[in-house]
């Protein structure tokens, strides 16, 4: 049986989604992400980083979320949350990666400075973030215009990926008011019936 290392709260979310969106069985070993399991020598002989989600399937032993997402969605998505073209798989890795590399560092750090802050957050800090997400966070508003979801007109992995990155600092407070595509777009996929099945498994 397929497994998965991370609880609800680290980015084995995206992962438990695109396995429960599949039908596939699974067993998930609950984890915090920076918690002292992470850290034991059985969990970083299989992944040497310390870090969430590992998946284990079979033979294979695999992480980095984004790897994990596309890999089940090839292997056992027949067509299901997967696209349909050479083009359109290139534009599903533009976009997944552009919000890898262009949103997810400072929606992260903006959570961070409010979940790990020793009183008031440091604002600076967030100001900081909130500048770059304004620098980027039109882009895909402009990509978002008229669209249910991110590439090809379907659910993608992309789509459960870019979600869970958004949705952080949506849960500090983060104004989308000027991005009202991406607010839309995240809103629809946040309130997918899977998205409240992984959510109600939460003990971790």
């Amino acid at each position: 049986m397929i497994k998965v290392y991370g609880g609800v709260y680290s980015r084995a979310s995206m992962v438990m989604c695109v396995l429960e969106t599949l039908g596939l069985e699974y067993e998930n070993i609950p984890m915090l992400p920076r918690s002292e399991a992470t850290q034991s020598e059985e969990y970083r002989a299989l992944n040497p980083t310390g870090k969430l989600p590992t998946l284990v399937d079979g033979d294979l032993v695999l992480w980095e979320s984004q790897a994990i997402l596309f890999y089940l969605a090839r292997k056992y998505g027949e067509a299901t949350l997967w696209v349909d073209t050479l083009e359109q798989e290139a534009d599903l890795y533009r976009w997944s990666l552009f919000i890898s590399n262009q949103i997810e560092a400072p929606a992260l750090d903006m959570l961070l400075a409010v979940k790990y802050a020793q009183g008031e957050p440091d604002q600076s800090v967030i100001d900081t973030q909130v500048q770059t997400l304004a620098r980027f966070l039109p882009v895909l508003e402009n990509h978002l215009q008229g669209e249910e979801y991110l590439v090809s007109g379907k659910l993608t992995v992309a789509d459960f990926h870019g979600a869970a990155v958004m949705s952080w600092p949506k849960v500090v407070g983060f104004d989308f008011t000027p991005y009202p595509a991406v607010e839309s777009w995240l809103r629809r996929i946040l309130a997918l019936p899977v998205q409240k099945k992984v959510r109600s498994q939460a003990s971790v």
